[in-house]
């Protein structure tokens, strides 16, 4: 029987990290899995995600590339080798059958070493704008995942497989609760059409900015409409006195805070039901919040993020508006009036956001980590057959 012992590697950012634990997910229980191994940064944000959920993890010291010249250049390419001639030493007694690289700096030695050991590999690239990582890489590996169709034309892959697998997502994005006891648990009317609006785990100031400017407005709208609003921690008071500061500068009777239709906190955990209440969402445009949205059919208003690298957010939020599932407003375009109109635009014209809906459940891809977990376990079994190469690492 095949046994597969597989390394997944990937970090920096939550967008490398949760596909690679979407993956794991789907391989944590195979019985033809005897091993997984997550490689990452040490300190980082996959070590403590990995730490919480029990997966053995190994760190390397290695950070991203310095983008100027400089002693910090000079000092990055001996830390760079250095953590390459330790996942070769990791290799060497884990004995990996293949590799999976989902993007960001800390992938890189896991996915030099399979390459300079004959260990099969595959990467990941989640966004339309492939990172740096990923386009150095996806010229030797076996196979090149994405999980957006504009990423393949920015890529030069060589003869390994291409396949538009979508981004793998977690469990509770893929199997949500119904609309209705969505709603209901977050406290909300289960019938009004319902906005969540979120910059992401951290908040967006920007966001919440033009949010809170706009909050009136959209809860005196006719029909009534629902807002769920996630500022971030670090947001929440200046949130809480830019609403307050609304509220006395409005003739308006009534407090928002207190309105049973809007729904405020500093973070959910569980993001899967704030989509699932919503009939929209106003949100950053990182690769994994247009999968989880894609994945449940929700259409949404994009403010990517101005300075992500490669302006990839841009790239991103563009893709999906070209598809019809998404409108899009620049940073610099964003207000409070503006972000107003364009959704009660939208709320005006249920046709527009049928369309929008019915746009997006076409991008979605729920299967996506479980037909990478079977592509990698193809490569694995392939690596090991009396045709393929001897699973000789040393």
């Amino acid at each position: 029987m095949t046994r597969h012992r597989i390394i997944l590697s990937g970090g920096g950012t939550g967008g490398h990290v949760y596909p690679a634990l979407s993956v794991w997910e789907q391989l944590e229980n195979d019985p033809g899995v005897e091993a997984i191994l997550y490689i990452g940064a040490k300190g980082h944000i996959e070590e403590r995600i990995a730490t919480a959920r029990k997966i053995d993890f190994v760190g390397l010291e290695v950070s991203g590339l310095p983008r100027k010249l400089s002693p910090s250049l000079v000092r990055w390419f001996f830390q760079m080798r250095n953590a390459i001639a330790e996942a070769k030493k990791i290799f060497s007694t884990f004995k990996p059958t293949v590799v999976l690289g989902t993007g960001g700096y800390a992938s890189a030695p896991p996915l030099f070493a399979a390459m300079q050991l004959n260990v099969p590999f595959a990467v990941h690239e989640p966004d339309a704008h492939p990172g740096l990582v990923n386009r150095l890489f996806a010229k030797n590996a076996n196979l090149v995942s994405l999980g957006m169709k504009g990423a393949e034309e920015r890529l030069k892959c060589g003869q390994g497989t291409v396949v538009v697998n979508g981004n793998p997502i977690r469990k509770g994005f893929i199997e949500p609760i119904d609309r209705r006891t969505a709603r209901q648990n977050l406290g909300l009317s289960p019938e009004l059409k319902t906005i969540a609006i979120t910059g992401g785990s951290q908040g967006a100031r920007a966001i919440n900015e033009s949010a809170c400017g706009c909050i009136q407005r959209l809860l005196a709208h006719t029909p009534e409409l629902q807002v769920i609003h996630q500022a971030g921690d670090k947001n929440m008071d200046d949130v809480t006195a830019k609403i307050k500061e609304v509220e006395l500068q409005s003739s308006a009777a009534g407090s928002i805070l207190n309105n049973p239709r809007f729904c405020l906190r500093s973070y959910f955990e569980d993001m899967s039901l704030v989509y699932a209440a919503a009939d929209l969402a106003v949100c950053r445009s990182g690769a994994m919040t247009i999968s989880e949205l894609a994945a449940m059919s929700l259409p949404a208003v994009f403010i990517p993020y101005p300075h992500a690298a490669q302006n990839h957010q841009m790239h991103n939020a563009r893709s999906v508006e070209e598809q019809g599932a998404a409108l899009v407003i620049a940073q610099d375009d964003l207000t409070s009036d503006r972000l107003s109109e364009v959704l009660i635009s939208l709320f005006s014209d249920e046709s527009k956001l049928s369309s929008m809906r019915e746009a997006m459940s076409k991008i979605g891809k729920p299967k996506a980590a479980a037909d990478l977990a079977e592509q990698l376990k193809q490569l694995s079994a392939q690596y090991q057959s009396p045709a393929g190469q001897a699973a000789d690492n040393d």
